[in-house]
C-alpha cells in the first residue's frame, strides 16, 4: 500500500492541497506519485487550450514532487472523469488515491463532489479525501 499514489487534479485550490498532501504521504512511505489530469471528452472548449492547461497542472505537481525527491509520472487523458477514474487508476497501477472532495465547481463545496463521491463508492483501493 502507498507504493503508487494516484493524484487526480483539475488545477483547483482543493486539488493543489490534495497534491501537496499526497506528496507528503509519498515522502513518508517512499512512494511514487502518478499525477492525473482528465480533459472531459464532452468539452466545448478548444482541445489545444485544454491540453496546454492540463500539461501546466501536471507540470506543477511534478515539480513539487521532484523538489521533494519523489518519483512522479504524469498522465494527461481525454475521457469522462466521472466514468473513467477507476479505469485510469487500474492502468496507472495505483494502489491508493488522494483526491480533493471538490474541484472547480463552486456548488460542490457544500457536499462531496460527484467525482470524489464516485471514487468513494467504486474504488477497492484506499481513498484519502482532502477537504
Amino acid at each position: 500500500m502507498f507504493k503508487n499514489i494516484m493524484v487526480p487534479s483539475d488545477g483547483s485550490e482543493a486539488s493543489d492541497k490534495a497534491s501537496k498532501i499526497a506528496i507528503e504521504i509519498a515522502k513518508k512511505f517512499n512512494s511514487k506519485i502518478t499525477a492525473i489530469h482528465v480533459i472531459d471528452e464532452k468539452t466545448m472548449f478548444p482541445y489545444e487550450k485544454l491540453e496546454d492547461e492540463g500539461n501546466e497542472i501536471l507540470g506543477k505537481i511534478a515539480k513539487m514532487a521532484i523538489d521533494e525527491g519523489i518519483e512522479v509520472s504524469e498522465q494527461l487523458i481525454t475521457g469522462d472523469p466521472l466514468r473513467d477514474m477507476k479505469t485510469i487508476a487500474k492502468k496507472a497501477n495505483a494502489d491508493s488515491i488522494v483526491i480533493s472532495t471538490h474541484g472547480r465547481n463552486k456548488l460542490e463545496k457544500l457536499i462531496v463532489g460527484s467525482v470524489a463521491d464516485r471514487v468513494i463508492k467504486t474504488f477497492d483501493i484506499p481513498v484519502i479525501l482532502i477537504k
